[in-house]
């Protein structure tokens, strides 16, 4: 139980992370443009795992919490 704590923990405060830093690359960072633009546009009404950036980081630090205090828990 407790190895799957950590393993989901890391797992998702990565992510979360990741998520973060994706904001500060150029829209058109694999294409190579001549022009740099950070101005990401996206439709307010459709789903992103995006909007979750700040939940995933938020459960994994918790996960990883629970695994350090796993003996004051009783796990």
């Amino acid at each position: 139980m407790s190895k799957i704590l950590l393993i989901i923990g890391i797992a998702l405060a990565v992510t979360g992370a990741l998520m973060f830093i994706s904001d500060f690359l150029p829209v058109d960072f694999l294409n190579q443009s001549s022009e740099e633009s950070y101005l990401k546009i996206e439709a307010s009404n459709s789903f992103s795992l995006k909007s979750y950036r700040l939940h995933f980081l938020v459960v994994g630090i918790l996960f990883l919490l629970a695994y350090k205090f796993k003996n004051v828990i009783d796990f």
